[in-house]
């Protein structure tokens, strides 16, 4: 057993997808989540600043006590792991490995979808990663969604809300033309229109969120470790880099409670 709470972290509000899985899997956790606001988004920027951010948020939960990190940030994910694994000493899980694997072998068709951010798209990584799992016999086609990025990050992502269905509908045209069996979530902010999406693109493409397969790998990972809290109840505590007052705003409306945030500045970007 391990009383040490579980690190969190993303460029904004997308990762609290990832918190509200892990809530639910592992309702006895501590979680500690850092939401790196004022340097969004991270789908616009270069590798050296990516990796830079993503070295100081995980320095920021180490120096909170956790016992693991989540990379709730597809973009992170992709492009700075190799940083983050050697230089810390704690488990540190991503968004891409284990979704990628679970996205491959629940395609039927042959024909699977990934969506993220530009700096994701670009790194090739879930590409790769995809290919790799599900063998020469699967077509992955991926597809840059940055505008989703802006659009949850503005509180934009319930049905009925025109800014949400409108930015869905010009980001996703190609990939309900191309009707793929599976479309995997590669940005943490997108399971936030999963709704959205769905509707737009119709029954016959399943949805998959990185957020709940990525929970899912670091639940079983800490239960063969011994390193799951046992009894009581969990509570989250949220840290942002912006606007403290707006962030637990939006993210009260995501969780569905009040929500109190405190204010961490991370804005080094010296490499």
């Amino acid at each position: 057993m391990d009383e040490r709470p579980i690190g969190i972290f993303d460029s904004g509000l997308g990762g609290l997808s990832a918190l509200r899985a892990l809530e639910r899997l592992l309702p006895g956790e501590n979680l500690i989540y850092f939401g790196d606001s004022a340097n969004a988004p991270y789908g616009t920027r270069s590798l050296e600043q990516l990796r830079t951010l993503a070295r100081n948020n995980a320095a920021f939960l180490e120096g909170e006590g956790v016992k693991a990190i989540l990379v709730a940030c597809g973009t992170v994910s992709s492009n700075a792991m190799d940083l983050l694994r050697s230089s810390l000493s704690l488990p540190v899980f991503d968004v891409l490995t284990a979704p990628c694997l679970r996205t491959a072998e629940a395609t039927g068709n042959g024909t699977a979808a990934v969506i993220a951010t530009e700096a994701t798209i670009r790194s090739g990584a879930f590409q790769k990663a995809l290919g790799e799992a599900g063998g020469p016999g699967l077509r992955v086609f991926a597809k840059p969604c940055q505008s989703l990025v802006s659009v949850v990050e503005a509180g934009h992502f319930h049905r009925g809300d025109a800014a949400a269905e409108g930015a869905v509908a010009e980001e996703l045209a190609p990939v309900r033309d191309l009707a793929p069996d599976t479309l995997l979530l590669a940005c943490t902010h997108f399971p936030l229109l999963e709704d959205v999406i769905a509707a737009y693109l119709g029954p016959r493409t399943r949805l998959l969120s990185v957020s709940e397969l990525a929970a899912e790998a670091l639940k079983e990972t800490l239960s063969q470790k011994n390193l799951l809290r046992e009894g009581g109840e969990g509570a989250s505590r949220f840290y942002t880099s912006g606007d403290p007052e707006r962030f637990a705003e939006a993210a009260a409306q995501l969780l569905g409670r009040p929500v109190r945030a405190r204010r961490r500045v991370l804005t080094e970007l010296e490499p």
